[in-house]
């Protein structure tokens, strides 16, 4: 909602900036200049607040983009460690392993079989 009356602030500024010459032609000087620095002070004012917004959401997306890219190098290394680790112990000596640890019971449905 913020962004709708900044919008509309600088809409009317401008607005009543390009209005005042021609109240000030069909002769009221004064009212003319007085709707010239209105409008431009409101201008003024929403194309500030669009400045900073948009300094804010730059200095946020890059925030965004950074931490991204630091997770990315994190993911990046985390493969190449486990490719090393992998290249490291042969397969075949990790399964047979892990079958001499295993029980010579078997369960089928949650009952011990004699294996």
């Amino acid at each position: 909602m913020f962004e709708l009356e900044t919008l509309l602030a600088f809409g009317v500024g401008a607005g009543l900036v390009a209005l005042a010459p021609m109240v000030r032609r069909m002769g009221h000087v004064s009212l003319g200049d007085s709707m010239g620095q209105a409008g431009r002070s409101m201008a003024k004012s929403g194309i500030k607040v669009g400045v900073t917004v948009a300094g804010v959401a730059s200095t946020a997306a890059r925030t965004v983009a950074k931490q991204a890219a630091e997770a990315a190098e994190s993911l990046v290394d985390l493969v190449a460690e486990a490719k090393s680790e992998m290249e490291a112990t042969p397969v075949e000596a990790t399964v047979t392993k892990t079958a001499t640890k295993k029980s010579s019971k078997t369960t089928v449905n949650s009952v011990p079989v004699q294996g």
